[in-house]
């Protein structure tokens, strides 16, 4: 082989090295960019089951406002029967005028 073919040879193993280089950093750059979105995706997994807990909590705390009304409602007509079954009572003990 002569001085100039090694020189040929040496100058397109230098180009080689060169573009390897050249996409080797390009795949790195892609690793470090995957790497940065794998941990974003965990950071909003995690904050997406928290919004899940909060949202599942906030559906108690609206099933138990909707039924309020309907348990004073209950309450209220248990007072009311109640009030009408004493009364009843007091007129059966007064001796029942009109009986």
């Amino acid at each position: 082989m002569t001085a100039e073919e090694i020189a040929v040879k040496l100058e397109n193993h230098t180009h080689e090295i060169g573009s390897l280089k050249h996409r080797m950093n390009a795949a790195e750059e892609a690793s470090r960019a995957l790497n940065r979105l794998a941990t974003a995706m965990e950071v909003m997994v995690t904050k997406q089951e928290a919004m899940g807990d909060s949202v599942d909590r906030l559906t108690g705390k609206v099933e138990a406002l909707e039924a309020k009304p309907g348990k004073r409602w209950d309450g209220l007509l248990d007072k009311a029967l109640l009030v009408l079954c004493g009364a009843f009572v007091a007129w059966l003990a007064s001796g029942a005028p009109g009986l």
